[in-house]
Parts: C-alpha cells; sequence; structure tokens
C-alpha cells in the first residue's frame, strides 16, 4: 500500500478514485463495500458496489477528540439484512473506510478506523453510528471516590446497608451543651 501513490495520483488533473469499507463482525464474517460502479479487490477482501452503503464526512481532529460519523445503507438479502441486525451480529463490528485509487487499488490511504455503535433501521435501510479509535478514551472507566459522592448513604447507588450491625450502633447521650 502506499500513501505516496495515492498523493501523487491525487495531484493530477484528473483523478480515479472511491471509497472503501470493510465491516468486520465479531464472529470474524467480513464484509467489503465501496461507492464505485466494480468490484474492487485487496487485503483479501472483495469490495461490492451494489451494497448501497455510503458514508457522510469523516471530520479528523488532531489530539484525543472523538472522530465519529454515520454511514448509510440499504438492507440487502447477500450483506446486512434486517435478520442480522436484530441478532445484533452487526454490534461493535469493526470498520475500515480507506480513499482508494480504483486502476490501482495498492494506491490507498485509511481515512477511518473504528467501530459500529449505535444501528437505527428504518424502511428498507439503515443508519449505524461510526465509532472512533479515540471513542474508547471517552469512556469512564472504574469509579471516582470525591469528598462528594452522588449517591445516598444506604442506597443502590452506595452500596452500604445500613441494616448491617458492622454499620451501627445504639447509644445513649451522656451529655451535651445546651447553650446554642
Amino acid at each position: 500500500m502506499t500513501i505516496a501513490g495515492l498523493n501523487a495520483h491525487l495531484q493530477t488533473a484528473a483523478t480515479h478514485v472511491c471509497h472503501c469499507w470493510a465491516v468486520t463482525r465479531k464472529d470474524g464474517v467480513t464484509f467489503g463495500f465501496t461507492d464505485h460502479d466494480r468490484p474492487l479487490v485487496f487485503d483479501a477482501v472483495t469490495f461490492k458496489p451494489d451494497s448501497g452503503l455510503s458514508a457522510k464526512a469523516i471530520t479528523s481532529t488532531t489530539g484525543l477528540s472523538v472522530n465519529n460519523t454515520e454511514a448509510l445503507g440499504v438492507l440487502s438479502a447477500d450483506a446486512v439484512t434486517d435478520a442480522d441486525l436484530e441478532a445484533g451480529r452487526f454490534d461493535g463490528a469493526s470498520v475500515t473506510m480507506w480513499l482508494v485509487c480504483w486502476d490501482d487499488v495498492t494506491n490507498r490511504e485509511v481515512k477511518f478506523a473504528g467501530s459500529i455503535g449505535e444501528i437505527v433501521r428504518e424502511a428498507g435501510t439503515y443508519r449505524a453510528e461510526l465509532r472512533g479509535l479515540t471513542e474508547q478514551l471517552n469512556q469512564p472507566q472504574g469509579r471516582a471516590f470525591l469528598r462528594s459522592c452522588s449517591a445516598v448513604l444506604g442506597d443502590a447507588g452506595c452500596k452500604v446497608d445500613t441494616d448491617d450491625p458492622a454499620y451501627r450502633v445504639q447509644a445513649a447521650v451522656a451529655g451535651g451543651d445546651q447553650a446554642r
């Protein structure tokens, strides 16, 4: 794969580029999609043009900002079926999208890598949220123990059983300051 070859091609007056998406489900099954008018093959994946898959613009950011977008597609018998979506077979599937020089597929560059998030089905189509690799850094990990706590002592969030004898004591007050 040569990014330099793709960049050189993009500098010419007439370009021959398209997008290719590889979607690999957690069960290892890989699907290839392209917005080109004929199938393309690389990395042992056949990218089919009849899938009806397209993606919205992907914005790349620097640092640890989250790069997310959406993919839109048509439900079809040989690619993404309603039954597969209902069974959750595409939940969390990995997605890689390339910009490819279609007359020489060795000239390509990865433009997006991530996973499928929420999938919405409607009227024979679907919309899948594509979550970039930095999305995982945006997820809360573990618990935070702070001076102020959002849980109430004894509730399900606190998980302290106030009826437990280890946390309970009865005693008489022996005295105190009456002045206020």
